[in-house]
């Protein structure tokens, strides 16, 4: 990789920064865990030193805003191939993950107060949990210092067709001034979408919501109305925890004298907090298989099992 440089504009002089060493394993990490973003906006961190089934550890483990698991794993004192061969076992682990493991590991290695994948995604990122279908996909991130020019050649060969692996790598250089102010700069082998956006060489199928589901078996319809079952068991009148089917998008339900449209997911939360509901999970999107039910008091996952 190119070498970064880095100067200080002072008024009209400009001066240079000295790049110093920098000590990854007691410093980077601990930077990464708690504030993810110097690494990207759109990643959060589920857990650290996560150990898999074989006996190693993950330094990270993280999410995307697409509900895509991120393995970033950190140079240390290992050869750049061994940091990248060590980061494809790790994978082999991690693509069969499930929803439940996933939660496992955010309640044992996670520094979060959640403790649900789905509401830790949601509040992160602002979206409906239901519409994801966690760890469809993985990706790999090497963060290291200096990465040298055959490491690069080898992430550009896997991650390019035909084989299209998910695999980057960041350099971070540490520079510190003369009154020893520190600086950190960061370079992505390839583009930083590359981790963040939703994965093009997809083989496994996105599974659909179970709203789609429903939709498309026309178990639900327009016309037909649909309540919180949590708050009619709180008392709450029906006419005021219902709602109406007015189309067959995300957005699909309408309340009473409320002229917005709802998904399931946000007409639940909008309700567990207009009510005072307790004990009710409002970020996680499963809930609405057990939450919404319908005039014949079958709850979606009832319908669906049909």
């Amino acid at each position: 990789m190119q070498e970064i440089k880095l100067w200080n504009i002072d008024k009209e002089s400009v001066s240079q920064i000295s790049q110093a060493a920098l000590d990854y394993e007691r410093r980077l990490e601990r930077w990464l865990i708690e504030d993810i973003s110097i690494l990207s906006n759109n990643v959060v961190v589920i857990g650290s030193q996560v150990l898999t089934k074989y006996g190693k550890q993950i330094d990270i483990l993280a999410m995307n805003s697409v509900g895509e698991l991120i393995i970033i794993e950190l140079k240390r004192d290992k050869t750049y191939r061994e940091v990248v061969a060590q980061t494809l076992d790790y994978a082999t682990w991690v693509k069969d993950l499930s929803y439940e493991d996933m939660n496992a590991i955010l309640n044992k290695y996670g520094n979060s107060e959640y403790n649900e994948i789905s509401d830790l995604f949601t509040a992160t990122f602002d979206k409906e949990a239901d519409e994801v279908d966690f760890n469809s996909d993985h990706k790999m991130l090497i963060v290291g210092s200096a990465i040298d020019d055959s490491t690069v050649r080898i992430i550009e060969y896997l991650s390019d067709e035909p084989y299209s692996i998910n695999i980057n790598a960041v350099n971070f250089n540490y520079f510190k001034d003369s009154n020893g102010k520190e600086f950190l700069a960061q370079s992505f082998v390839k583009p930083e979408t590359n981790i963040t956006e939703e994965s093009k060489s997809k083989k496994r199928k996105r599974a659909k919501s179970i709203i789609s589901t429903l939709f498309e078996q026309e178990k639900l319809k327009i016309g037909q109305t649909v309540c919180f079952k949590p708050a009619m068991n709180k008392g709450h009148e029906r006419s005021t925890v219902c709602a109406e089917i007015v189309n067959t998008g995300t957005n699909c339900l309408k309340r009473a004298n409320d002229e917005n449209l709802y998904s399931f997911s946000k007409l639940r939360r909008v309700l567990t907090d207009e009510l005072g509901l307790e004990g009710i999970k409002k970020f996680w999107g499963f809930g609405v298989r057990e939450d919404w039910i319908t005039e014949s008091n079958q709850t979606l996952a009832e319908l669906l099992a049909e």
